[in-house]
């Protein structure tokens, strides 16, 4: 961040807010909505499971596709094995997408929030686990909301099938903080899963617990004088 910016917003802050210099978000649940469950139940039907399982399959599977270490074909087969089938290539293909389509329903309120940080001067980063289809969906299509790159407002995109790490391992955090541009306790870290948030907190950062963007605004205002 340019150094004019940061003497910009440092003017128009006060309190705990004047020592805060980098604000962090997840993507999943925090940059967009809860995944879809229509499409969920969709891709439970192609496995031809009940949704309740299918979604617990689904995440309990999901740690070595999201931190970069194996193929969607990997990951989707282990996934499939479990209701004892193998899903061809088509519906492979079919099967990534959808799951692509469940989660990136960007959420504009999180991103007009994030557009307003941006004017007052903060380093904005965003720190997710995501597998490779889901980096390409962020990189690509998703990152416009409007036919604005909503994006562009962030200054360093850090995901875990690049880092190799997923949260809430502490060595993804201090691969954050070497990107901040700023010490730790300046740092806040926004998350819609709690030992993401205490995690964060552990590695030196103020952490706030996600559930909506009134109560986000409300915290901001109220211990960082941010509205």
């Amino acid at each position: 961040m340019r150094t004019e910016g940061l003497t910009e917003a440092g003017s128009n802050l006060s309190g705990q807010s004047a020592a805060l210099k980098t604000i962090i978000f997840d993507c999943g649940r925090v940059l967009t909505r809860d995944q879809d469950r229509e499409i969920a139940k969709t891709m439970a039907g192609i496995l031809g499971a009940e949704l309740g399982e299918f979604r617990s399959v689904y995440a309990t599977e999901r740690q070595k596709y999201d931190r970069g270490v194996e193929t969607a074909r990997e990951y989707w087969d282990r996934v499939a094995s479990t209701w004892g089938t193998r899903l061809d290539d088509a519906d492979l293909a079919r099967m990534v997408r959808l799951d692509m389509d469940s989660w990136f329903t960007i959420n504009p309120d999180t991103v007009a929030l994030v557009a307003e940080l941006k004017a007052k001067g903060f380093r904005l980063l965003v720190l997710s686990n995501m597998n490779l289809e889901g980096k390409e969906r962020l990189m690509g299509p998703a990152r416009f909301l409007d036919g604005r790159d909503w994006l562009s407002d962030f200054d360093e995109v850090l995901l875990s099938c690049d880092l190799k790490l997923l949260k809430p391992e502490r060595r993804i955090y201090e691969a954050c903080l070497e990107k901040t541009l700023a010490p730790a306790g300046a740092c806040l870290f926004i998350d819609d899963i709690e030992a993401n948030v205490f995690a964060a907190r552990a590695s030196g950062m103020k952490a706030v617990l996600f559930t909506d963007i009134p109560g986000l605004r409300a915290t901001l205002a109220r211990d960082y004088c941010i509205g």
